[in-house]
């Protein structure tokens, strides 16, 4: 007959498991000496892949941002004297540079006296959920823009459509494709479907939506990266507004201006680069509008976004991590 476990002994197999699978840290820390014992896992959510010697209370404290700090703090000594929960989430400053999000909650244990000497908790790493729900938020903002102007997009093609078409069928056509190419950006956008297409694809995807402007606008690819999911949606975010301010204020709103799109490859990644000429004099745009919000928070922490309204045109410049690229592994 098979050798059988006790319960406790499975029991604490099961929690040693879901530990481990988890990413969970766990701690415990001395109140009178602020030094803290705590697992492999622990010290590697906050960037070091050795663990360290020594874990201080203390040392906590200086890996969480300025702005979160004295409310950590705060939590933690109203734990201790309420002899409750103590319960937090914050940014933190990893040991490699990284701003990352935590979940932390702790336990005050008593002496045979009834003092409390020790905090026992644990902390997981929810950035991607923190970057979920902001990413969410973005697209819904994103959405609602898109749908208050819909009805004024499909209006000025109609207005652009009508004078240049000799007969009804013709305009029909005309007018049906050109909505049709807005509503696949929309969907597009409202599904996330972003598997396997590149940065030239999404951007093609963009354009579609904009007829008539694929003479005004050159495309240099020396580098063409798959991108993940979330990459993808806010590449496609950046790529509407880009079009859209060009088309309003920038190099397509007359008949002369141009842009180029670069997508080159670049340590550590990927940058694209857009660049209008030939356009209106520039003038600096309201940097707390959507759209300057938007093209600003698209990439996350996948990336960075910089813009240049500089006389002769408008440049943006974005920068794509390999993280959010996919790799033939993936």
């Amino acid at each position: 007959m098979p050798d059988i476990q006790p319960f406790e002994e499975q029991s604490a197999e099961h929690l040693r498991l879901v530990i481990e699978t988890g990413h969970v840290g766990i701690w415990e820390l001395d109140l009178q000496s602020g030094r803290a014992i705590r697992n492999r896992a622990h010290d590697l959510i906050f960037g070091y892949s050795e663990p360290l010697p020594e874990w201080t209370y203390d040392g906590f404290l200086d890996h969480v941002v300025d702005d979160d700090r004295s409310r950590v703090d705060k939590l933690q000594k109203a734990a201790i004297a309420g002899r409750q929960e103590w319960n937090f989430e914050c940014q933190i400053e990893t040991a490699t540079g990284q701003r990352r999000w935590i979940s932390g909650a702790g336990r005050p244990l008593v002496d045979a006296k009834g003092a409390i000497t020790k905090l026992i908790g644990q902390v997981i790493d929810i950035t991607d959920t923190k970057e979920n729900e902001a990413r969410l938020q973005l697209i819904t903002n994103e959405l609602n823009h898109r749908v208050r102007n819909m009805l004024a997009m499909i209006k000025a093609m109609i207005s652009l459509s009508a004078p240049r078409t000799k007969s009804v069928e013709a305009f029909a056509r005309s007018l049906e494709g050109r909505v049709g190419a807005l509503a696949r950006s929309h969907q597009l956008l409202a599904t996330g479907d972003f598997a396997e297409m590149s940065a030239s694809s999404i951007f093609r995807t963009e354009l579609a939506a904009f007829t008539g402007l694929e003479n005004r606008i050159d495309i240099w690819l020396t580098d063409d990266p798959v991108l993940k999911n979330a990459v993808g949606q806010g590449l496609s975010l950046i790529f509407h507004e880009l079009l859209t301010n060009a088309m309003k204020y920038g190099a397509l709103s007359n008949e002369t201006g141009a842009v180029k799109v670069q997508i080159a490859a670049v340590p550590d990644g990927t940058e694209i680069t857009w660049t209008e000429r030939a356009g209106p004099p520039v003038a600096r745009q309201n940097e707390t509008g959507f759209g300057s919000t938007l093209i600003n928070q698209a990439m996350a922490s996948y990336g960075t976004v910089s813009m240049d309204y500089a006389s002769n045109g408008i440049e943006c410049r974005i920068f794509i991590e390999r993280s959010g690229q996919l790799c033939p592994t993936d």
